[in-house]
């Protein structure tokens, strides 16, 4: 019994070192794990962040246009039968740039001038029956019924007259109008009319713009705080290459195309508008200073359940941790960042998409 009692007392033990045993294996991989991890950190790629005062630059692609131009066309229209200004050409003012068929003015005109004659004769003899018609009364031999009769003949032939004289002027303004002239100096910019052409009263036959006066015409996508651009210098390039002029930005349209660009315009002085042609391509450039704030790059971004992300390193572990951020505006190689991170803190660029939560990295020197 003695014996029997001893070895039951035996098993016990055993099956506490089996168990202990098994408990000794999940922490010595694990420990193995520590281990081999330690021994082989993951490489990244770090910045430090850091607040900074940066600017906002906008590459903008345009053409020069004309700043004053207008249309030019016939009053009364008609049959062209010639037109001597081609687009590109310089005109002066007073220059003869199109005419249309003046048959019918010319007609019109001199039956205003036939009618002017006649209402002229008959204001003549009705005068000359008034004077008479004051003489006879003055001598007693008339009366006065006569002399008002002769008047009032004499007024109305008065009242012809003027009517006529006024429709000739008319005659001789539709006769000029026949010819189109340059009020001022200018370039045909466009031409819209060939001999033999019929055109309608007010119908163009060409654009012509001043000769000094010259602007810069942007379309540009409608981006946050396009507006604050309104005032600030813009440097003009032409696109085939040349001297570049700083000038200022004088329109930004607040109405949005249906192709969702907005009309930006910088107005060039008269002396240096000649340094451009009209249709010119060129490329201006505006730098707006920003305020003061933390700008990360592109590839530091990551996202966790909440949003965007990045993984911060812990320089006394080597250890990150995956912080959600407030990003501000996304940028094409950068990011700004609005919460999140302050001055200091060391975030990883390359080799995010290896990581995890309390992974142990090693910062790769930069060659």
């Amino acid at each position: 019994m003695a014996r029997g009692v001893r070895q039951g007392r035996r098993r016990p033990p055993l099956r506490a070192l089996v168990v202990l045993a098994g408990l000794s294996l999940p922490f010595a991989g694990q420990a193995q794990a520590q281990s081999a991890e330690t021994v082989t950190p993951f490489p990244v790629s770090t910045v430090t962040v850091e607040t900074t005062t940066h600017a906002q630059e906008y590459q903008l692609t345009g053409t020069i246009a004309a700043l004053d131009s207008y249309s030019a066309g016939f009053r009364d229209g008609g049959r062209v039968i010639s037109v001597n200004a081609d687009v590109g050409d310089v005109v002066r003012a007073g220059d003869e740039i199109a005419a249309v068929d003046p048959t019918q003015a010319q007609a019109g005109f001199n039956s205003a001038q036939a009618s002017l004659d006649a209402a002229n004769a008959a204001l003549v003899q009705a005068q000359q029956a008034r004077d008479r018609a004051a003489s006879l009364l003055e001598r007693g031999s008339g009366t006065q019924a006569d002399l008002d009769s002769a008047t009032e003949s004499f007024l109305t032939a008065q009242a012809s007259r003027d009517q006529a004289k006024a429709r000739l002027e008319a005659a001789r303004q539709t006769l000029e109008d026949t010819v189109l002239t340059v009020l001022r100096d200018g370039i045909i910019t466009e031409r819209t009319a060939e001999p033999g052409q019929v055109v309608g009263a007010g119908q163009p036959i060409g654009t012509l713009a001043s000769l000094d006066g010259r602007e810069a015409v942007f379309y540009v996508p409608n981006v946050r705080d396009l507006m604050n651009v309104k005032g600030e210098d813009v440097t003009l390039t032409p696109l085939e290459g040349g001297e570049a002029l700083t000038v200022q930005v004088t329109e930004v349209s607040p109405v949005v195309a249906p192709n969702g660009t907005v009309t930006v315009k910088a107005e060039i002085p008269a002396g240096q508008g000649r340094l451009y042609t009209i249709g010119e391509a060129v490329v201006g450039r505006i730098v707006l200073d920003q305020p003061p704030g933390i700008t990360i790059p592109w590839q530091a971004l990551n996202a966790d359940a909440s949003g965007p992300a990045v993984w911060v390193l812990d320089p006394a572990t080597n250890r990150v941790a995956l912080r959600p951020i407030t990003v501000d505006e996304y940028h094409s190689k950068t990011v700004d960042v609005a919460e999140g991170l302050k001055d200091g803190d060391i975030i990883v660029t390359g080799g995010s998409h290896a990581l995890y939560p309390d992974r142990l990295v090693a910062v790769k020197e930069v060659p």
